[in-house]
């Protein structure tokens, strides 16, 4: 069971290990979203930390985040998966 913690909002979430963070994201957080499959960018977000404990960026995740000048730190929130442990996440 993997736990969210949506820093800016102050929410915190329980995800089995595995899941996608989309759903859980829409339900408990104002985060924005649009196309929801990576295309668009309205939801990058920084992962302060756990980083270790999400999926790992795909190779589209990872050219559409360089096109936008990204971080190192930032991803697309509704492409996470959690794969175990604490993620804190702030958009």
């Amino acid at each position: 069971m993997g736990k969210v913690t949506v820093v800016n909002e102050n929410v915190t979430f329980e995800v089995e290990d595995g899941e996608r963070l989309l759903p859980f994201f829409k339900e408990h957080t104002a985060m924005l979203f649009g196309c929801e499959k990576g295309r668009c960018g309205i939801c990058i977000c920084t992962v302060l930390k756990g980083m270790e404990n999400l999926n790992e960026k795909s190779q589209q995740e990872i050219a559409f985040l360089h096109s936008k000048n990204a971080y190192p730190g930032q991803r697309l929130a509704c492409l996470l998966r959690i794969k175990h442990g604490e993620v804190e996440i702030e958009y």
